[in-house]
């Protein structure tokens, strides 16, 4: 049984049950359903939850990132660099993407800024760039015309439907140093 069909029987029977006072009840409204079919949707259900609870969540996240191609376009690079609310650094990438715009690259940075903040569970994002023209873009005050540009601007959109809030600050390079050095290093191990 696949694993999402195992998740949906373990949901139907664990369901029955709470709806019933007893396995004997749960059988009725379940013809075929046996004991041992209980025991191992409680057994699944335990499992996934222990999985759960080993995810650490983060309420809020500030992820800073930078998108670097030498030369403009070029071979690129993307930093991003993401704090809990401590100011704790819980994640960091560095990762070369092969030829782009330096605009492209930001984009990029954004992206995977976000992907990782869903692994971590976020419900707000605030996100911190150099990059006036993605700020911008993203906060809906600059139109975008470059057709790839408008393509990875969508797929940012998408992600950002998955938090309760993102916000966009725009920063002064000085304050981005370690998003930026990783943007370059990524394009330097290429």
């Amino acid at each position: 049984m696949k694993r999402s069909q195992l998740r949906e029987e373990t949901y139907r029977i664990l369901k029955t049950l709470a709806q019933v006072e007893s396995f004997g009840q749960a059988k009725k409204r379940l013809p075929g359903l046996t004991d041992a079919d209980i025991w191992k949707a409680i057994s699944n259900a335990a499992c996934i939850l222990g999985d759960l609870a080993r995810v650490e969540r983060h309420g809020s996240l500030n992820v800073y990132i930078d998108g670097a191609a030498v030369p403009n376009p070029g071979p690129s690079g993307i930093g991003v660099v993401i704090y809990n609310e401590r100011k704790k650094k819980v994640k960091e990438v560095k990762k070369s993407i092969g030829l782009a715009s330096n605009n492209m690259a930001e984009y990029e940075a954004l992206i995977q800024g976000l992907k990782e903040s869903k692994k971590l569970s976020a419900g707000t994002v605030n996100i911190f760039s150099d990059s006036e023209l993605l700020v911008n873009q993203m906060s809906g005050k600059f139109r975008i015309n470059d057709e790839e540009l408008k393509a990875l601007f969508q797929q940012a959109k998408s992600l950002e439907n998955k938090f309760e809030k993102v916000s966009y600050r725009l920063i002064a390079r000085d304050k981005n140093k370690v998003a930026d050095q990783l943007a370059n290093i990524a394009i330097e191990k290429r």
